[in-house]
């Protein structure tokens, strides 16, 4: 029988067995896949129009690959997107720059079809920079990488969807000034990049059963053990497929030169972690690829997929098969005229269900 783990239904997403009995209905119905882009740009428009900082493509695995829908989410400036099926929601953070501060995550509803409605928000100092996220749906907890200084840490939200703007997190797991970002959560762990110097995987134990303190909800943590990654320049984005047992990270050197971004791709993701050593099996990079500074990476996990999608900063979306390796030219690729921040993607059909 295959370890619970193997059995998450996206990639950023941690789901115990028993999330089974909690599975939303319309999940065993569904067969497709729709991306969700986020945008930077805020108030561009001289005519006072908002930006559309969420662009979707509906039928992100079609010969058409286009967007078709467009939302302004009250972001001011779009950062990064996440999705997850058992919170019936996207996650949306701002970009954060020297001008805008706005220490705000937000709760966006999804309808049958893909479109979108502001649906709550929640503000705290502990959101000032948010690098990464994760959720976990048998505690209902919403795991918040933040790096900001003091306020660096992993910092806990529970039940997401009743957030408010007084709503705080439950625990907050103060990092010591560790340099993190992008996080998922699998086999009771979560792991975060660590972004900094030699570059891994942070591994952190425990963070959802973490004894806090009874005054603030606060606690000191520090990484369980930390995994290097070989041959790294500069990482940026995760995507874990559990199905397939393969993690994927975006890489790049200076994020200027056409043909410099990387996708390391780690098959065998688990038998790696037992070694506590990642060696890419396959590099996606070269002219061809169209990749420069790749910041956003998101898997298809179900058992037919064939793609996985990359958000370049140089303002591009691109489609990759899931088995290409070396200087290939994308499946299929969108040039935007705003810049993307995160991508986050809904794939969804019987193959994603747990067993």
């Amino acid at each position: 029988m295959r370890p619970c783990f193997y059995l998450l239904f996206l990639a950023w997403i941690g789901i115990s067995c028993s999330d089974k009995d909690s599975l939303p209905d319309e999940v065993a119905k569904a067969d497709f896949s729709r991306l969700y882009v986020s945008f930077e740009e805020y108030n561009t428009s001289n005519a006072g129009v908002p930006d559309s900082n969420i662009r979707i493509i509906s039928r992100a695995d079609s010969t058409v690959f286009a967007f078709d829908q467009a939302h302004v989410s009250t972001a001011k400036g779009g950062g990064l997107i996440y999705f997850n099926p058992f919170l019936r929601a996207l996650i949306h953070s701002t970009k954060e720059t020297e001008a805008i501060n706005d220490q705000t995550i937000y709760l966006l509803g999804i309808g049958t079809k893909g479109e979108l409605n502001n649906s709550a928000s929640m503000r705290s100092p502990l959101f000032s920079t948010i690098k990464g996220i994760a959720h976990h749906s048998s505690s209902e907890s919403l795991m918040l990488v933040n790096q900001d200084g003091n306020n660096s840490g992993i910092h806990i939200v529970y039940r997401p969807r009743n957030m408010s703007p007084q709503y705080r997190p439950y625990r907050k797991l103060y990092t010591s000034g560790l340099v993190m970002g992008a996080t998922f959560f699998a086999a009771d762990k979560l792991f975060v990049l660590k972004t900094n110097d030699s570059f891994g995987l942070y591994v952190f134990d425990g963070v959802l059963t973490r004894t806090v303190s009874t005054i603030d909800s606060s606690t000191t943590i520090s990484p369980s053990f930390i995994i290097p990654i070989e041959g790294a320049n500069q990482v940026h984005a995760v995507a874990y497929d559990s199905l397939h047992n393969q993690l994927a990270i975006t890489d790049y050197t200076d994020g200027k030169i056409l043909g410099t971004g990387r996708i390391l791709i780690f098959d065998a993701f688990s038998q790696q972690l037992q070694q506590r050593k990642l060696t890419p099996t396959r590099i996606i990079t070269g002219p061809a690829t169209g990749l420069t500074r790749p910041i956003a990476i998101a898997l298809d996990t179900r058992s037919s997929a064939q793609y996985f999608y990359v958000a370049d900063h140089s303002k591009k979306i691109l489609r990759f098969k899931l088995t290409d390796v070396g200087d290939v030219i994308p499946d299929q690729i969108i040039l935007t005229e705003q810049t993307p921040a995160g991508i986050a993607l809904d794939a969804r059909n019987s193959s994603t269900l747990p067993k």
